[in-house]
């Protein structure tokens, strides 16, 4: 392999976005000492419901705050499964305070990371928010491994697009044909290197069927398994 550097995905490609969100949840609402179960709702429900309307709003990330969307998705959970609450604003305030420090990661990510710190440069691309993504790389004790770290908020372009994938370039002094970029969305993470023709490798953690149009340079299951393709 002829790459210099390998430029990481973080949520559910390095952290595990997953369990750090519902953790984060379900702890402020502890916090707040909101019981679901006083009401008779399950923790899966009031997921389920949360998570529904947070996804809604983070496709406005460009008209709501951080803070906002937070607040905002939790009154519209708390209203829809008829739970009482009276300090929405400590809900969001807990749920960050939570979430930035959330150090849950994919298996063997530390292992990975420090065998091709040896032979690669290594960056990271992410959509979200300075606020929660640096810390929680810190959390995760994983941050000193990259030399570039690219939040969307940072500079205005989100994935797909392809300036923020030409703005890690130029970071790195690299070309599209010296990186090789992994991650786990099709519609970001491939999509977006397809366009800058940068080599992907789709870490397809759920093992995912893909549509016959999609074409990874590399697939893995498993990060241990990107070792082997690039030593």
């Amino acid at each position: 392999m002829s790459y210099q550097a390998i430029i990481f995905d973080l949520d559910n490609t390095l952290l595990n976005f997953e369990i750090c969100e519902r953790q984060a949840i379900l702890g402020a609402l502890e916090a707040c000492t909101i019981s679901v179960d006083l009401n008779e709702i399950s923790e899966s429900v009031v997921l389920q419901v949360f998570e529904s309307y947070n996804y809604q709003y983070w496709k406005q990330r460009d008209v709501f705050s951080l803070s906002e969307i937070t607040e905002m998705s939790y009154q519209n959970t708390l209203a829809e499964l008829n739970i009482r609450a009276d300090k929405i604003s400590h809900l969001g305030q807990n749920f960050w305070q939570i979430f930035n420090h959330s150090a849950v990661t994919e298996p063997d990510v530390y292992e990975v990371l420090t065998v091709l710190s040896l032979n690669y440069r290594l960056a990271v691309i992410t959509n979200g928010f300075i606020a929660a993504q640096v810390p929680r790389m810190q959390a995760a004790g994983i941050d000193h491994f990259f030399e570039a770290v690219v939040v969307s908020e940072a500079i205005g372009f989100a994935k797909p697009s392809p300036e923020i994938f030409h703005y890690a370039l130029s970071k790195l002094d690299l070309t599209p044909a010296q990186v090789l970029y992994v991650g786990d969305s099709i519609n970001h993470d491939y999509a977006g290197t397809k366009q800058v023709n940068i080599d992907f490798c789709y870490y397809n953690r759920k093992n995912h069927a893909l549509a016959k149009k999609v074409q990874p340079k590399f697939i893995i299951t498993q990060l241990f398994d990107l070792l082997e393709l690039v030593k």
